[in-house]
């Protein structure tokens, strides 16, 4: 007799005070790696990007090491941000990733304190490969293949194999670009299987004042499911496109009736082809965090919150481990990553929430 699997949290090991925005790569081996950014408060001159490795079947996250850190680039000092990796055909590692000048971060006055803030515009986008736990051959991004030469931000939603890709198939990179305040534009770069050659970066998903940070995961029949972040909090929604060319075009997206407090959202499919949803479901806070299981593609959800109490969970990341169980990864409070594991069949129990 099988029994639900409810969840199960616990945070993993931490080098800063502050953490945010993990991603995730599974490797062709069965290790997991994740990334995130990490410093005594986000802009600070001591933010570095860090990864942390969970080897097959082993319960152990390794000590977190930094992989990235300040660093020059044309005479200005560079803050490491969200690093997005992806695996090579020959098994290496490169990272797309995203800076920003420090000289454009602002210290202002909010309701919860002083925090820093960043000129997106500013930001740059770099690539460079994982050598011995470290960065090697990082290079600056701006204006080639089409990439804008400020404003890309790889924000870190999940890099996705696409087999239709070139002769030993691909990846396809969501990033969106902000090049004036407020003014996104949801993208896509597609890269072959060496992890750095740009076949394509003319992958449109919608330019509005609202939709960044598109999410990606692959239909049973092929299609290609992307939702979307709205900017902007009070009325918002998480935005859906969808895609029936290998991600090549996307349709115009519309809204869901998942509510959307200006956050990140993530989407995964399961071995089951139950399509999975994680995000807050609220129009203003990034509380509660909750994860949604579809059986029809996105039209109706049944759902349950993984974090109810004040605060910031936020930035989710779904993975499936190779028995079936799923992690939810989320920034805990800005204060470190946090890990939870649960099965379908706890999540089909939860309430009904209407997709579309």
């Amino acid at each position: 007799m099988s029994h639900a699997l409810g969840p199960k949290k616990r945070l993993l090991p931490s080098i800063r005070p502050r953490a945010h925005s993990v991603n995730l790569l599974e490797y062709a081996d069965g290790r997991l790696l994740a990334t995130w950014f990490t410093g005594s408060s986000e802009g600070m001159e001591d933010q570095v990007a860090v990864a942390s490795v969970l080897h097959g079947q082993g319960n152990e996250w390794s000590a977190p090491v930094v992989i990235l850190r300040l660093f020059d680039h044309e005479g200005e000092r560079w803050v490491p941000e969200q690093t997005c990796p992806v695996e090579t055909d020959s098994g290496s590692t490169v990272m797309y990733t995203w800076a920003s000048p420090l000289s454009s971060f602002r210290l202002i006055d909010k309701p919860d304190g002083k925090k820093w803030i960043r000129s997106i515009p500013e930001s740059r986008p770099f690539r460079f490969r994982l050598v011995n736990g470290v960065a090697a051959d990082l290079e600056c991004l701006s204006g080639r293949n089409g990439l804008p030469e400020k404003g890309a931000v790889f924000q870190g939603q999940a890099m996705l194999r696409e087999p239709g890709v070139g002769p030993t198939g691909g990846w396809l990179i969501p990033y969106h670009t902000e090049r004036e305040p407020f003014m996104f534009h949801g993208r896509v770069l597609v890269v072959l299987g060496d992890g750095v050659t740009i076949t394509s970066n003319e992958v449109d998903i919608y330019e509005s004042p609202g939709c960044l940070e598109p999410a990606l995961a692959r239909l049973p029949d092929g299609r290609w499911l992307c939702y979307l972040r709205f900017g902007h909090r009070g009325d918002g929604f998480v935005w859906r496109a969808e895609s029936s060319d290998s991600g090549r075009t996307f349709s115009l997206p519309s809204p869901t009736n998942l509510r959307n407090p200006h956050s990140a959202v993530d989407i995964a499919v399961g071995r089951s082809e139950r399509l999975l949803v994680a995000y807050n479901d609220s129009h203003s806070l990034r509380t509660p965090l909750t994860v949604g299981i579809s059986e029809d593609q996105g039209t109706t959800f049944r759902a349950r919150d993984f974090e109810t109490i004040a605060g910031e969970f936020s930035y989710p990341k779904l993975h499936q481990s190779a028995d079936g169980v799923w992690r939810l990864f989320f920034t805990n409070q800005r204060e470190c990553i946090a890990e939870v594991r649960f099965d379908e069949e706890w999540l089909l129990a939860g309430r009904r929430v209407t997709g579309l």
